[in-house]
């Protein structure tokens, strides 16, 4: 499913521990797109709440616990994603010596439907108990991601996220960095529907590793 080169995120990882964010292109193999899409245009969603604090969202919200409770036949392909990713990130850690991120799997699968009309989502950060590494691949039409300066959404750096691009994003334990949690915002599709595919670890996850 994935078409990313250990060069590749070598380069991506570096961009994120030093700004806190890092993107590759055309992370997703043509194929592996086609099949995701497909089963996540018959996916079961449920709308977000509009408001959360101070953080505005306007996306239709699946999510997903692998291991914990059995997926439908037809999102195999996430939990296929989810396992290969977390290979290619284990295979990273022998290659860079990078024990960290030996451990890593996805223990929460959040897909975001972002429809037509959407505006996206306001300067927030991701949540402390996800841990390591925030991975999202985006899918279907385009949109801009922005590392913000503030809460007002104050620009640091944008990214443009095609289709089949996974952006990285620190979390807390990044190279064994105790908080990394960068300001951040999405804006709505420029075309029609564009899916986020969210893969995080949450902190029990490697603590019951430990234990």
């Amino acid at each position: 499913m994935l078409s990313v080169s250990q060069r590749d995120l070598a380069a991506a990882m570096e961009e994120t521990g030093r700004i806190g964010a890092g993107t590759i292109r055309g992370a997703l193999a043509p194929e592996a797109r086609h099949g995701l899409v497909a089963a996540l245009d018959v996916a079961a969603f449920e709308r977000a709440p509009e408001q959360v604090g101070d953080v505005r969202q306007d996306f239709d919200l699946m999510m997903m616990k692998p291991g914990l409770a059995p997926a439908a036949p037809a999102l195999s392909p996430l939990l296929a994603l989810a396992e290969e990713y977390a290979a290619l990130l284990g295979a990273q850690a022998t290659s860079l010596d990078e024990p960290w991120l030996a451990d890593f799997v996805a223990t929460d699968i959040h897909v975001q439907r972002y429809g037509r009309s959407s505006v996206g989502i306001s300067p927030h950060r991701d949540g402390r108990r996800f841990i390591k590494l925030i991975s999202i691949f985006s899918l279907g039409s385009p949109a801009e991601f922005r590392l913000c300066r503030d809460r007002r959404g104050s620009p640091l750096k944008r990214y443009q996220l095609d289709c089949g691009d996974l952006l990285l994003l620190r979390a807390p334990g990044f190279a064994g960095r105790p908080s990394a949690r960068p300001l951040h915002s999405v804006s709505g599709p420029a075309g029609e529907v564009r899916y986020s595919i969210t893969l995080r670890m949450e902190q029990q996850a490697a603590t019951a590793t430990a234990s």
